[in-house]
């Protein structure tokens, strides 16, 4: 779909070929980056241990290339999967808001023609009937808006990512196409939402959707549903916490914020650092020190007011648990938190790296990296956002394979933070 979506474009669209078309990307995804892997793992490698010679060396260098080839090919089909998913998800609401708008009109006996446009039924015309007619209008408007604002996003991207398959660089694939794509994706998911500006809008958008529906769009943009007036308040308590322990939308909105907020590194690795603090803005209590201070114990998690930089006052001015990510991650689990599917993580849950493989610098079993998810897309790609290096709402799933490149092997824990200690 290009141009300017009509009535009847978003009424007979099939968001359904958009999302086998995504599916099919994605397959190409993982062959490519499963070739790479194997061209690596039984040419390149083995060439440049046992084929020494200048020969040798050229051929090795000639299989690396191709393997980065088919590397970064293969990051930039999985932002196209993710622009696609996002376009069909954005469909699939626009088309039942549109759906709903009908089934109004129909029960307001209210007329809709051929390009969207509402008349009344009989004679005369009351305040009620007024009423019922422009809460359709201005619904099919909405409609429409969201079709329109998804296919404005997803058509230049899926031409820039198209322009990038032939990309020979993978750290350029993943970190600039794939990063990007990830950011569209947002963007078009993003356009599914009302703008607020009306309530009742909002009231009849969120009454038309699926629990299915409205339970992604509480993943994917919980901020964004959180602070929209029209939406109930029982479903801005969901995205909050029940347990009045701590603010998850806050959470998720400072690590959006701050993603890139340099002010904030005073470790030497401030992954974990940036993890504790998005839980601190979010409204997480210090667990205090129950011994003597200053310092803290090995069963506390906070920081100074006044915490600096520097070997002592890493030492002093931080828990254990603040800026370690094992510690952070053992001091949640064994205080009230506790572990997750990947398949069920939401917003405001911590993601940690487990050593799995074989790595000279970090051994087996090591928790040595976390982030904070801020968003699960409806396909169900985790969406997290980290410190050290700082990166925004990116892929788990589509960064994993670089990660255990880099580092080896992998076990992802998500955490869920839920204080016993106040």
């Amino acid at each position: 779909m290009s141009g300017v979506v009509t009535f009847s474009d978003l009424k007979n669209a099939h968001p359904a070929q958009w999302q086998a078309a995504a599916e099919d990307w994605l397959s190409l995804s993982k062959h490519a980056l499963q070739a790479a892997e194997d061209i690596r793992a039984n040419g390149s490698r083995p060439l440049q241990e046992n084929w020494t010679d200048a020969v040798g060396r050229e051929a090795a260098a000639d299989l690396k290339d191709v393997a980065d080839r088919l590397e970064a090919g293969g990051d930039v089909m999985r932002g196209i999967t993710m622009v696609l998913d996002g376009l069909a998800s954005s469909m699939e609401y626009a088309q039942r808001t549109l759906r709903h708008a009908l089934d109004l009109a129909e029960a307001y006996d209210i007329d809709v023609d051929e390009n969207g446009n509402t008349s009344t039924r009989g004679e005369g015309v009351t305040s009620e009937k007024l009423t019922h007619l422009n809460d359709v209008s201005d619904l099919i408007k909405e409609a429409l808006r969201q079709a329109r604002e998804a296919d404005a996003l997803a058509e230049p991207e899926l031409r820039t990512l198209m322009g990038k398959t032939y990309e020979s660089d993978p750290s350029k694939a993943l970190d600039e196409a794939q990063t990007a794509a990830s950011h569209t994706q947002m963007n078009i998911l993003s356009a599914a939402i009302p703008d607020g500006s009306d309530p009742q809008v909002v009231r009849d958008w969120w009454a038309g959707l699926s629990a299915k529906e409205q339970r992604e769009l509480m993943r994917a943009e919980p901020v964004r549903i959180a602070n929209l007036d029209g939406i109930p308040e029982s479903v801005k308590l969901d995205l909050r916490g029940r347990d009045g322990k701590y603010d998850r939308v806050k959470q998720v909105q400072w690590a959006l914020d701050h993603w890139d907020d340099t002010s904030i590194d005073k470790l030497d690795n401030n992954c974990t650092n940036f993890a504790s603090e998005s839980l601190k803005q979010g409204g997480v209590r210090e667990k205090p020190d129950s011994g003597w201070g200053p310092g803290w114990s090995d069963d506390s998690w906070g920081r100074d007011d006044d915490a600096d930089s520097g070997w002592w006052d890493e030492r002093t001015d931080y828990s254990k648990s603040w800026g370690a990510a094992e510690n952070l991650q053992n001091f949640m689990l064994q205080n009230g938190g506790h572990e997750v599917p990947v398949s069920e993580a939401m917003p405001g849950d911590l993601i940690f790296y487990e050593q799995a493989g074989d790595n000279e610098h970090i051994e087996k079993g090591n928790t040595h990296h976390a982030a904070v998810v801020t968003a699960v897309t409806p396909d169900g790609d985790v969406k997290y956002t980290q410190h050290t290096s700082s990166r925004q709402n990116v892929s788990l799933d589509g960064r994993l394979h670089a990660t255990e490149k880099a580092e080896g092997e992998q076990r992802v824990r998500v955490v869920r933070v839920s204080p016993s200690w106040y």
